[in-house]
């Protein structure tokens, strides 16, 4: 690196460091995917979401943006597309009531749709 370049305190020079990980107009987080169906049955942290994107079948999804624990830094953060309607409503109630982030367990029901408990 060019030892002639001085970045502000706390800056390293990363893009990280800029806080790049979310671009609302575009509704999209800067991190993995993980299925849904790899986190069932686990709890993890729910930061944030994104709620009615038009998937590319023509489906109403949401996507929403997680931690596998709470003090994890944001490059380990993941993204989930879901189609659920009882997912929908639930990410929707946590962003009405300000209460993200937000501890959740994701459950399978028995007609295959997805929760969170």
């Amino acid at each position: 690196m060019d030892k002639n370049i001085k970045f502000e305190d706390g800056d390293d020079g990363s893009l990280a460091c800029l806080g790049l990980d979310t671009d609302r107009e575009r509704k999209n987080f800067s991190c993995p995917v993980k299925r849904q169906s790899d986190l069932v049955d686990r709890t993890f942290w729910v930061i944030d979401y994104f709620p009615d994107i038009m998937g590319k079948d023509g489906k109403r999804k949401y996507l929403f943006k997680a931690k596998s624990t709470l003090d994890d830094p944001d490059s380990e953060a993941f993204k989930v597309w879901t189609g659920s309607p009882e997912i929908f409503y639930v990410l929707d109630k946590l962003a009405e009531l300000g209460k993200f982030p937000r501890k959740v367990t994701l459950r399978r029901l028995s007609r295959g749709a997805m929760r969170f408990e």
